[in-house]
C-alpha cells in the first residue's frame, strides 16, 4: 500500500470567513442554558422595621430545591430588644414560639418543626443562615424573642 502526502489545501478569505459565519451559530447555542446538575441558589434579605416589632419585607419568595443564604439586618437604634429569623412548617409557629419561651428565645438545633434560623442579632447588626428551601408551599417565619413573635411574622413562598 502507498501512502502519499497531500499538498496544504488553500482557503480563499472569502471561504474562510463564509466558514466561520455559518459556524457562529452553533457555537453560541448553549449559551444560556442552566445545567440540570447545577443547583439552584437564592439570596434573600430581610430586616427589622427600624425599632418596630415588624420584618420588612413580610413576605419572601424563593424556588423549592434552592440553596437560600438569608441575610437579617436588625435596624433598631434605640431599643435594646435582640431580634432574629425563624422558619418553620406550616402551622407551627406557635408552638415553636411557645416552646423557646422560657429559653430567652433561643431555637434547639435538634427541633424538627424548624427549619433554619440565624442566631440573635442586637441593635445594628446583621446575621445569616442557609438552607435548602423545602417543598413548594407558604411557611411561616417569626422572631421568637419572647412577646415579639405575636408581631414579627411573615411568610417565605417556595415555588415549586
Amino acid at each position: 500500500m502507498r501512502s502519499y502526502v497531500l499538498p496544504p489545501a488553500r482557503l480563499s478569505r472569502r471561504a474562510m470567513l463564509l466558514g466561520c459565519l455559518a459556524a457562529a451559530p452553533l457555537t453560541f447555542a448553549g449559551c444560556g442554558r442552566t445545567r440540570k446538575d447545577e443547583p439552584l441558589v437564592a439570596d434573600l434579605s430581610i430586616e427589622s422595621d427600624g425599632d418596630f416589632l415588624a420584618f420588612r419585607p413580610d413576605e419572601l419568595t424563593c424556588p423549592s430545591g434552592a440553596l437560600v443564604t438569608l441575610t437579617f439586618h436588625h435596624r433598631g437604634k434605640y431599643l435594646s430588644a435582640r431580634h432574629n429569623w425563624v422558619l418553620v412548617y406550616p402551622g407551627q409557629l406557635e408552638a415553636v414560639d411557645k416552646a423557646v419561651e422560657h429559653n430567652e428565645g433561643i431555637i434547639a438545633g435538634d427541633d424538627r418543626r424548624v427549619i433554619a434560623w440565624t442566631p440573635m442579632c442586637d441593635k445594628g447588626g446583621m446575621v445569616m443562615t442557609r438552607f435548602t428551601a423545602p417543598a413548594g408551599g407558604d411557611y411561616p417565619f417569626f422572631c421568637s424573642t419572647p412577646g415579639h413573635g405575636e408581631c414579627m411574622q411573615g411568610v417565605l413562598h417556595v415555588t415549586a
